[in-house]
């Protein structure tokens, strides 16, 4: 269940906080000419915008030592 909540915060957080940095870096001059401009959709607070940014590292944190650990990825030698 962790494993998946992690999953869950990981897409979520990596997602809204993709869409939102895509909207600066689109009005970059040399990006709006080739591809144009980008509207973000979702317009968080920063308080959330924290929040989602610390969720998503305690998640890849949690999803990076799981994996460390793993029979099958450790076990392969063997």
């Amino acid at each position: 269940m962790i494993g998946f909540v992690s999953v869950v915060v990981l897409i979520v957080g990596v997602g809204l906080n993709l869409l939102q940095a895509l909207e600066p870096i689109s009005r970059i001059p040399l990006v709006a000419e080739g591809l144009g401009v980008f509207e973000s959709p979702i317009h968080l607070p920063l308080w959330l915008n924290v929040a989602l940014t610390v969720a998503a590292g305690l998640a890849s944190t949690e999803r990076a030592l799981r994996l460390r650990f793993h029979r099958l990825l450790d076990g392969g030698g063997n």
